[in-house]
């Protein structure tokens, strides 16, 4: 083969190879088209706190994964995770959450009322003030989106224990210019025949029976219609709310029967 023929060979074969490699270079660039990666603007809410990412995911999953976040079963994601990942899409995580919380709380005082006859009937005075308690309370608490789902109390300690309120209401009298501990109603019964009472005096008009639990033996009384007495005996029947009136005749006894009175104590 000559010179001439060589040299022409060898050119063919060039433009052969060259030709070739304009095609494969024509079908990389075919493929890097088809695949051009497509990035998106996504709005991402996490309990309440919203920011904009870009990403070229495809998913909502692949998306987390590329964050290394792992969602645990009771976590809320909406859209799902499998959902495709749109230019625009909002993206809303709720992160499911167990808390130990701990509080001081108030905790409320008693009333309590007693009589006395320091203070006239219809009066009361608080003679001790109310004081609120104070407790430490756990909670366990459950959160959704940093929204509160649930509270069980798990342990309380007293930090302050509440004082209570004490009032004193009057029972004290004014009648004729005289003052009277108290007053109360009470059955009426009468009774005559002499004797010594209870109290070792002589019975006699003026004195009459009476529970010493309810009135205490020796307390001058006043009777509403009857007068002053005092009380000196006491009796079988003579129980609880009831008194018996000396009187000097059966007939008196008679006639006054039993009835009911109001009798001022002092």
């Amino acid at each position: 083969m000559s010179y001439q023929e060589t040299k022409t060979s060898s050119k063919k074969t060039f433009i052969k190879v060259l030709a070739g490699a304009i095609a494969v270079n024509l079908v990389l660039i075919g493929c890097l088209v088809a695949v051009e990666i497509i990035i998106k603007d996504i709005t991402v809410t996490v309990n309440g706190k919203t920011a904009v990412y870009k990403t070229a995911k495809a998913s909502v999953d692949d998306l987390l994964d590329s964050w290394n976040v792992e969602l645990d079963q009771k976590d809320v994601v909406a859209p799902g995770k499998e959902a495709e990942l749109e230019d625009g899409m909002d993206v809303n995580i709720k992160l499911f959450e167990v808390r130990e919380e701990t509080v001081e709380e108030e905790t409320p005082f008693k009333k309590t009322e007693y009589y006395t006859s320091d203070l006239l009937e219809d009066e009361k005075k608080i003679t001790q003030e109310g004081v609120k308690g104070l407790d430490s309370v756990t909670y366990k608490v459950t959160y959704l989106g940093g929204e509160e789902q649930s509270r069980k109390e798990i342990d309380r300690k007293t930090v302050r224990k509440p004082v209570t309120q004490k009032t004193a209401l009057g029972t004290a009298v004014a009648i004729n210019g005289e003052r009277y501990s108290r007053k109360l109603v009470v059955q009426a019964t009468a009774y005559t025949g002499g004797g010594r009472t209870a109290s070792g005096t002589r019975a006699r008009v003026g004195e009459i029976a009476v529970d010493p639990r309810v009135i205490p033996l020796g307390s001058e009384c006043y009777i509403e219609g009857f007068g002053k007495v005092r009380a000196e005996d006491t009796g079988g029947a003579v129980k609880g709310n009831i008194i018996d009136i000396y009187m000097s005749s059966y007939g008196q006894c008679r006639s006054w029967g039993r009835r009911y009175v109001t009798i001022y104590v002092k």
